[in-house]
């Protein structure tokens, strides 16, 4: 049975680091785990990021961690999704849109109305999940395509 739980705080990173190496793109360099590690916690704000972990059973498969964006910002209606990534042995099993529809509705639930997000030009699974959830590019460069959703309108 697949659930969500919301982790408070820091996650710790190493109980999840198969799910990091199934997303860390190789524009990032070669890393060892405890790099990878060490980077996930410098990026990681207590105060504006939110993190979720899907349980199958026991076995995490998957996470999400977006963030209240621009992360300078004392009052804001975006969030910027940082993390999605699903184990690879439960990808292709729906696992990334149940994850992309949860972080939505976790948006609304926050008042938050604008989603951006970062693929990477050659993640093709991620710009399909994108697509499937009306995302509009928004900006591209020469590597990736940011992407936009307005999940309501403000009041």
């Amino acid at each position: 049975m697949m659930m969500f739980k919301e982790i408070e705080g820091l996650p710790d990173y190493s109980e999840i680091i198969d799910l990091i190496n199934a997303e860390w793109p190789r524009e990032f360099g070669e890393k060892t785990d405890s790099e990878k590690i060490a980077d996930m916690i410098d990026s990681h704000n207590t105060d504006k990021d939110r993190v979720k972990y899907l349980f199958d059973g026991d076995v995490i498969a998957g996470f999400y961690r977006y963030s209240l964006w621009p992360r300078d910002a004392r009052i804001t209606e975006t969030a910027h999704i940082y993390d999605i990534a699903v184990l690879p042995s439960k990808q292709k099993q729906g696992l990334g849109t149940l994850m992309m529809d949860d972080l939505i509705k976790d948006c609304r639930r926050r008042k938050l109305y604008r989603l951006l997000s970062r693929s990477f030009r050659n993640n093709e699974a991620s710009i399909r999940l994108h697509k499937r959830f009306g995302f509009h590019m928004h900006l591209e460069t020469e590597d990736s395509i940011v992407w936009e959703l307005i999940i309501c309108k403000a009041d």
